[in-house]
């Protein structure tokens, strides 16, 4: 008993001595300071693990958002475990025209269970005209709805993804393609993670005249031969690349957050339910704040370079996702170096408390998710200096030339549900999508209807981010 209470003091006063450090961060940051995390996020502080916290503001949370009049909206009630979807139609949302130049977009039959370019679970999705920027999805019925994860779709309905230029596009080879010794050379000198993937190696890098520290995850059986997908993993603050490596839950704690099941945000455990292995890097921040856009965008460079001469990658598939200041540095990406990305998928984002680039208005698909009981980095921060995540999504929604909606609907606190809207009248491959779900500031919200905390394998942001991103 005396070591117990010996522990729990120390406990408390870890969380005082941390709780007394953020109230510092807050007010260098002139952040208000209940933008902290939950008490139940206690033994987390305690023992030094990442949390989701972000110099992000405070606001109450809203139902419905100003904006012209379009899109599609699609109600989803979550997910259980297990592996099929049981009932709800596939909705396409807003595709973009469909598959570009075909006249029409029509998605064959996944039977892996992977969405890509208007196919749903394992059913069969047929897209409408291309130009007119919509489409019918067919009904998804059995296999995984949102892209291939574990869990499965109880009651809602899954979007059958925003058309684009789809999966069967040209691949745009990199110079590594075809280097027989590339990933020897990379990671010559690495290390491997510790409760890791086996695939994950961690590396130093010289950036910006300073020694960096990044994971790269390389597929078992890589062909140098073959262009993957590359996407970036941006971890939280008072988070780490290993933590993103290892699936070491972003928020609130739960089951199954590990490696097999959460490794960089869940998105390796969907591409390789998917038979379709990507390339994964997670930089490393640094201090708790971690992301400085003019100083890691040189490290994104860097990073980009030196992938793009040693390894076979897809140049024209290159991704960016993050969670809270992680969704904050693939948003400054998205607005800073669209030229080099196919898309982004930001999870709680926000565009204020964070140095944001010039917007150079290119094109680039993107998706947005935020909670609307999300406190940290609220939906809508100020709706007169057009901050929150819905302004990250109406910038990009703006600049791929979509119709802004009358009203931005989004789910309600309580609904137990979340709710997905895909844009209409985007340029053709650039799909814009926001989901907005009925949770606190977390990537990993399990919304069932009936579930509360976060699960890294039911939770159901990685399938809907994973459909998004293998459309292209």
């Amino acid at each position: 008993m005396g070591v117990l209470i010996s522990v729990t003091r120390l406990i408390r006063l870890d969380f005082l001595a941390r709780n007394l450090r953020a109230r510092k961060i807050t007010a260098r940051l002139n952040l208000p300071s209940k933008d902290r995390m939950h008490t139940k996020w206690l033994p987390t502080l305690a023992l030094g693990l990442s949390l989701g916290i972000t110099g992000c503001g405070s606001s109450t949370p809203g139902t419905s958002d100003s904006g012209g009049s379009g899109g599609s909206a699609v109600a989803m009630a979550g997910r259980a475990s297990g592996g099929s979807a049981t009932g709800g139609s596939a909705t396409a949302g807003s595709a973009s025209g469909g598959t570009a130049g075909s006249g029409t977009a029509s998605g064959g039959t996944a039977g892996s269970g992977t969405a890509s370019g208007g196919t749903a679970g394992s059913g069969t999705a047929s897209g409408g005209t291309a130009g007119s920027g919509t489409a019918s999805g067919g009904t998804a019925s059995g296999g995984r709805a949102g892209g291939g994860s574990a869990g499965a779709a109880t009651g809602g309905s899954s979007s059958a993804g925003a058309g684009g230029a789809g999966s069967g596009s040209a691949a745009v080879p990199s110079k590594g393609c075809g280097v027989k010794d590339g990933m020897k050379t990379l990671t010559t000198g690495g290390m491997s993670v510790a409760k890791g993937l086996a695939t994950s190696t961690l590396l130093k890098i010289t950036s910006g005249g300073m020694s960096r520290e990044y994971i790269i995850d390389i597929p078992a059986d890589y062909d140098p031969s073959h262009p993957y997908r590359l996407i970036f993993s941006w971890h939280q603050a008072y988070g780490s690349d290993t933590g993103n490596a290892v699936g070491q839950y972003p928020a609130n704690n739960g089951p199954n957050f590990d490696a097999k099941n959460y490794a960089y945000f869940g998105l390796h455990r969907e591409a390789t339910t998917a038979n379709q292995p990507a390339i994964f890097i997670a930089p490393g921040g640094i201090g708790n704040l971690p992301w400085d856009y003019a100083r890691d965008v040189v490290l994104f460079d860097d990073l980009l370079a030196l992938v793009d001469a040693n390894l076979c990658i897809d140049d024209s598939r290159v991704f960016t996702t993050g969670f809270s200041f992680g969704a904050m540095m693939s948003y400054a990406l998205s607005l800073g170096r669209p030229a080099k990305l196919r898309g982004a998928v930001a999870m709680a984002a926000a565009n204020y408390n964070f140095t944001q680039p010039t917007n150079a208005h290119v094109p680039i698909a993107y998706m947005g998710t935020t909670g609307m009981s999300d406190g940290t980095c609220p939906f809508v921060h100020s709706d007169s200096a057009k901050e929150g995540g819905k302004y990250c999504v109406l910038q990009h929604a703006q600049d791929n030339g979509c119709t802004i909606p009358a009203t931005l609907q989004t789910t309600t606190v309580g609904s137990k549900k979340y709710l997905c809207y895909d844009f209409e009248g985007c340029k053709s491959g650039f799909p814009v999508k926001v989901c907005t779900f009925d949770g606190p500031h977390t990537p990993s919200a399990v919304d069932d209807g009936s579930s509360s905390g976060d699960d890294g394998l039911k939770a159901f942001i990685p399938p809907l981010a994973w459909k998004f991103i293998s459309q292209f």
